[in-house]
């Protein structure tokens, strides 16, 4: 047996000992390590650099996407609200002449104030139908000069080119750069009798796409379907067109939404975009991100990997060499290469994981915040609609008491919904209570036949002892409805729902679920089933296996959302073919409620007129504001109004005998909250009712020296209530 160690010397050369020819026969497996101890390295280095700067782009492209849905949604608002001033402006001008309305000071006043309560510099022009400018509200009275004849919309809308014309008017020396919505006014004849425009300026796109941008090297184009441009960031390569042949409008063409790489042919940079349709608006919205910036820190990290490889290499290849000298030290060398990429393989996981469930946060992050933002909107609506129902009924017949009691019925189903998206966003605060299961399912049990329809049968199994639970019942129903509805779809020829309830103790936490009495909800159904793939991702939000535009994928996130606030936990039981069981763990309530629910309150009218209080209103909903200023002076209340704090400021400081001020949370420049600390500051025989639109109430700490927290929408007779007790008054008959 020879030796593994490599002779040298003179000596050696001259008489090599015994075995040096088997030796020799060794020196090509030798060269061979040494050359993969190189080139694996730089293999493993080629690899990863090819595979991180995948990841890398594609995690840009998928950004892109999110951040495109994000600005798509402010573009359909911006777009959406201004569409309800349009609609207001013609209300305001319907069956008036041209020359009534040109002379007419208190509709110009009332376009002021119109385009103020938009919160940003906003131009209003009414045309008539030669295209002269009869009113505007940058001067009054409009300039006889001034016409719109020859005007992409006034011409388009002449032409009968659609019902709204979107636009864009080029910055000049005295208006910065707007997009225009105008809607034409229809003649006798069917002819164009006229036009009103609104032009909002496109900065109020630029600064939120400036704020809301994840990194500074980006590009942003809002454009037509025939590619006029109506603005872009940055602004230093502004064009008033695409071509239609450009990727971006090819695409858009073709389309709704979707995702572009490559040059751009305004500015040539490489960018990974997205585009999507702004609503069932001929506008589309493209975001791209620089694809050099997107590459820059993978840049890094592989220079950093190349000197690591480098390293690795060239310490690989001192081991190789050492090997041909020690050649049994080759299985120790091997054993800790196969550790390191181990190691490696396994840090590569955890990685992967981390950044997933980083993705998945922002997301529920990103459609929280909106849905915050939409429910706060949608409750100032409902309360306007509230308060205008509230003075309508004394004025319906007996007959039509119906309709306004439907309608009221339907702002209370509005403010549910509410409620059930602010579960989701993890924003809603619940109100628990202990709740007689029995109660619960016979209250949602004609709404439940309804919504399986009549293919569906559906049994009850009721343990006869069951205990409360301790839930919010609002949110209950609406869980077991959501499941019932995913039941139904399961069973498309029809089956068996069986609603249960039972007692049930754990021992042990499970889940979420600490040890203790619960009260367990189950809904079953023999339909599909689900195989093993999809149970383990059936809670996952936005998860579907649903056709597309036929589920959401956030029902059962939200009812597992639900459970998980009210302290419990969620099971889900199903085999292929046999059904589906889901169970909710609530937990147990001390006692039954003493009595069940009432139904629904009756529709209450306006309460007779009373002596009342002298109050100041604040809000910056001007609708609402409206709405409820008139029901308050229905109900004998002298109301002053304000449209935000400082004027509430300045109405206090002129007015010494006001008593209560009611003002709105959400307000620019000066909260309610803010509002409140000043005002009892300056009066501190103030009293103060909050009103809100958020649907969990304030977002912070709750004032000092507020006597009433109301949430939008609520009912007349409530504020009526607050307000008389704030000021000392007995109520109303």
């Amino acid at each position: 047996m020879h030796s593994n160690r490599v002779l040298s010397g003179s000596d050696d050369v001259m008489a090599p000992p015994a075995g040096a020819d088997r030796q020799g026969l060794h020196a090509p497996v030798h060269l061979l390590l040494l050359w993969l101890s190189v080139l694996l390295p730089l293999a493993l280095f080629g690899w990863t650099a090819w595979s991180e700067r995948r990841h890398a782009l594609a995690e840009a492209g998928q950004a892109a996407e999110r951040t495109v849905a994000v600005l798509h949604e402010h573009a359909a608002r911006v777009i959406e609200t201004n569409e309800l001033v349009l609609s207001e402006v013609m209300r305001q001008i319907d069956d008036r002449s041209w020359d009534e309305i040109a002379e007419d000071a208190r509709l110009w006043t009332t376009l002021l104030r119109v385009a103020a309560d938009l919160g940003q510099p906003t131009d209003i022009t009414l045309a008539d139908g030669t295209g002269r400018v009869r009113m505007t509200t940058v001067r009054f009275p409009a300039a006889r000069h001034e016409s719109l004849a020859g005007a992409e919309d006034f011409e388009a809308l002449r032409a009968r080119q659609g019902w709204t014309h979107i636009g864009v008017s080029p910055e000049s020396a005295t208006a910065p750069r707007q997009i225009t919505l105008s809607r034409r006014r229809v003649a006798p004849d069917g002819g164009l009798d006229g036009i009103v425009r609104i032009g909002v300026p496109v900065s109020q796109f630029s600064n939120f796409w400036e704020r809301y941008a994840p990194t500074t090297r980006y590009a942003v184009t809002l454009a037509r379907r025939d590619g006029r441009v109506i603005t872009r960031w940055p602004t230093d390569r502004m064009l008033e067109r695409v071509s239609l042949d450009s990727p971006f409008m090819r695409g858009a063409l073709a389309q709704r939404e979707g995702h572009l790489a490559g040059p751009s042919r305004i500015d040539g940079v490489h960018r990974r975009s997205a585009f999507a349709q702004v609503k069932d608006y001929p506008l589309h919205i493209v975001f791209g991100v620089e694809t050099a910036a997107v590459l820059e820190a993978w840049q890094d990290r592989m220079l950093l990997l190349g000197l690591y490889t480098v390293l690795a290499a060239a310490g690989l290849s001192a081991m190789a060499w050492m090997a041909v000298r020690q050649y049994h030290e080759q299985s120790r060398d091997s054993v800790r290469w196969r550790s390191m990429a181990e190691q490696l393989s396994a840090e590569s996981a955890r990685r992967e994981q981390a950044e997933a469930a980083l993705r998945r946060a922002q997301t529920l992050e990103a459609v929280g915040q909106l849905t915050a933002g939409v429910a706060h909107d949608f409750n100032n609506l409902l309360q306007a609609i509230r308060s205008g129902l509230y003075l309508l009924s004394p004025h319906v017949p007996d007959r039509s008491r119906k309709l306004v009691d439907a309608s009221l019925q339907a702002v209370d189903r509005g403010a549910k919904l509410v409620r059930q998206l602010m579960v989701f966003s993890r924003r809603e605060t619940l109100q628990p209570r202990p709740v007689d299961p029995r109660a619960l399912i016979a209250g949602v049990g004609e709404l439940l036949q309804k919504a399986v329809g009549p293919p569906v049968s559906i049994t009850t199994d009721i343990a006869p002892d069951i205990a409360p639970a301790m839930v919010d019942p609002t949110q209950a129903e609406l869980a077991v409805l959501n499941l019932a509805i995913n039941a139904r779809d399961a069973m498309p020829q029809g089956g068996r729902l069986i609603i249960g309830a039972r007692n049930a103790r754990l021992e042990q936490p499970q889940g979420a679920a600490p040890a203790g009495d619960y009260v367990v909800l189950s809904v079953s159904d023999n339909g599909t089933g689900m195989p093993p793939e999809v149970l383990e991702r059936v809670l996952e939000p936005f998860f579907t296996t649903k056709a597309v535009g036929k589920g959401t994928g956030l029902g059962l996130s939200m009812v597992h959302g639900f459970v998980a606030q009210s302290g419990g936990d969620m099971r889900i039981e199903s085999r292929t073919g046999e059904g589906t069981t889901v169970s909710l763990w609530l937990p147990r309530a001390a006692a039954m409620p003493a009595a069940a629910e009432d139904a629904a309150d009756p529709v209450s009218l306006p309460a007779q007129r009373g002596p009342g209080c002298r109050l100041l209103l604040v809000d910056d909903d001007a609708l609402a504001r409206l709405t409820t200023a008139e029901a308050l002076r229905e109900l004998g209340h002298d109301v002053a109004e304000a449209r935000d704090g400082e004027e509430a400021l300045l109405v206090l400081g002129q007015r010494g005998d006001l008593r209560v001020m009611v003002t709105d949370y959400a307000m620019p420049q000066m909260n309610g909250a803010e509002l409140t600390v000043v005002a009892r500051r300056r009066r501190p025989d103030l009293a103060v009712i909050m009103i809100t639109g958020y649907a969990a109430g304030l977002p912070g700490r709750r004032p000092p020296g507020i006597r009433t927290l109301l949430r939008k929408p609520f009912r007349m007779e409530e504020l009526d209530a607050a307000i008389r007790a704030a000021a000392g008054l007995e109520a109303v008959a």
